[in-house]
């Protein structure tokens, strides 16, 4: 319990930082004079280099002590925020971003497969819909936080602060145990990785269960962190402090659902939740381009943000379809696939933004945020659903099971 609880607190540092940047980082890549799909690519540009090193990652954890990756990631995430903000173009914001990539894949998979091995079969999904309760917690406080700091101090403070909440962050993972497991780094060889990952592949409810998790990721960063921020300064003139509180509302309902639900999964299975998830959010999305002020987007949010808290039990559900004794090599494959959507849905909803935009005389932007990038993310969402209903729900199954015995 008290792991669990310290492990929380580092994310939720980690989580309070990134959320910081969030109401401010399209309107920062904008100020650089680029496109929305170039805003787009600077808001995934992170989860390009985290994708690629998560599978590395997951294999350096299966070797290593979990505890000095997870430092090496956080030391990293703290370097990137510093060259972030006081980066002079738009490439030096690139690299930095893709720098902070290298520093998440490190802490966020170790991190996971460090929660997922000290929780127990009968509460895996309270303890990680609980880590996942307190990643949000910090997204409920950061875009507030971020929005008021960039007001008052200018729009590269953020980074500052972000920078100082993930050295921080150190100190806390000092005291976490050191986590190994036994075997000789020889034997993860080219063919046997490829192997593991055969046969993690193989199960056709990890692939389904992924792609489900995979467009989550894909609405997280396309709709929540580029289009409704750019939506909210050009569409409706709203300025940094009012997106932060924006994105906090959304942040709080999403802590109010997600956290009780990883205790209903356990009880209940992990589909159904994932799979309302799913459903209800395409619905929400579509309404968010229709907001007409402060008030009616709040609402919006608020709404999408408490229906996004039904995915808290998907990360257990990836553990329960993954090969007991090949789990860093799932949840490595299961962080890289869902950091495609975090590079996907940028980029995609940017340029589609881009091409649908009205544009607006005498204003730097691209223009004013149509319909259709949201339509395209909830036609995607609805998709997953159905994709979702064919997999298997190992929890469901075993509680079915000794229903039936009893």
């Amino acid at each position: 319990m008290i792991t669990v609880l310290n492990l929380s607190l580092v994310t939720f540092l980690v989580l309070l930082g990134l959320s910081m940047v969030a109401p401010i980082l399209p309107t920062y890549a904008e100020s650089f004079q680029v496109s929305y799909t170039l805003v787009g690519f600077v808001v995934s540009s992170f989860a390009v280099t985290r994708m690629v090193l998560d599978m590395p990652a997951g294999l350096l954890s299966r070797r290593y002590d979990k505890k000095k990756i997870m430092i090496s990631g956080l030391i990293l995430l703290s370097t990137s925020s510093v060259v972030a903000g006081l980066a002079p173009d738009y490439i030096t914001l690139v690299v930095a971003r893709m720098i902070e990539g290298v520093g998440s894949a490190l802490y966020v998979t170790t991190a996971t497969v460090f929660l997922a091995q000290i929780s127990g079969e009968e509460k895996r999904g309270q303890w990680m819909s609980l880590y996942m309760g307190m990643l949000l917690l910090g997204s409920v406080f950061g875009p507030t936080f971020g929005g008021v700091v960039a007001d008052l101090y200018g729009i590269r403070a953020p980074f500052f602060i972000y920078a100082l909440l993930t050295g921080l962050a150190v100190v806390p993972t000092l005291a976490l145990p050191s986590l190994t497991n036994s075997g000789d780094m020889a034997s993860l060889n080219f063919r046997e990785i490829v192997r593991d990952m055969r046969q993690v592949f193989s199960n056709p409810s990890f692939l389904l269960v992924t792609f489900a998790v995979f467009t989550m990721f894909f609405l997280r960063t396309g709709v929540r962190s580029t289009l409704v921020p750019l939506f909210a300064a050009n569409n409706l003139g709203l300025d940094s402090g009012a997106i932060g509180f924006i994105l906090t509302i959304g942040g709080i309902t999403t802590a109010v659902t997600m956290t009780p639900m990883g205790g209903i999964s356990d009880r209940i299975g992990r589909k159904v939740p994932l799979a309302l998830c799913l459903l209800l959010t395409a619905g929400i999305t579509i309404a968010i381009p229709f907001s007409t002020d402060l008030l009616t987007l709040s609402m919006a949010i608020a709404i999408y943000g408490a229906v996004i808290g039904l995915s808290g039990p998907s990360a257990a559900y990836i553990t329960d379809v993954s090969p007991k004794d090949k789990l860093e090599i799932s949840m490595g494959l299961y962080r890289m696939i869902s950091d495609l959507g975090f590079v996907i849905g940028p980029l995609l909803l940017g340029f589609l933004a881009d091409i649908t935009a009205t544009p607006v005389v005498g204003e730097t932007h691209s223009g004013l945020i149509g319909v259709f990038p949201f339509v395209v993310a909830s036609i995607i969402l609805i998709l997953a659903f159905f994709v979702l209903l064919k997999a298997e729900d190992p929890v469901k199954e075993r509680i079915q099971n000794e229903y039936t015995k009893n």
